[in-house]
């Protein structure tokens, strides 16, 4: 079974549960991170992506930076 994105406050909570075993499931985690109010938990998670020059997770620290401009 696929993962989905977390688009729920249930589905959300559900991804937090989980196991990040790869990237993948990291951005799924710190997307629910978001999506739960704790953005600290997805600055670090995608922080970690980034680092790794993962395009996606640079893009989303930028979002996040403008969110709290």
């Amino acid at each position: 079974m696929a993962a989905l994105h977390p688009r729920t406050l249930l589905g959300a909570a559900w991804v937090m549960l989980q196991p990040a075993v790869d990237a993948q499931a990291q951005h799924l985690q710190a997307h629910a991170a978001c999506r739960l109010g704790d953005y600290q938990r997805a600055r670090r998670l995608w922080e970690a992506l980034a680092q790794d020059d993962d395009g996606e997770a640079q893009k989303q620290l930028l979002q996040l930076a403008r969110r709290d401009e």
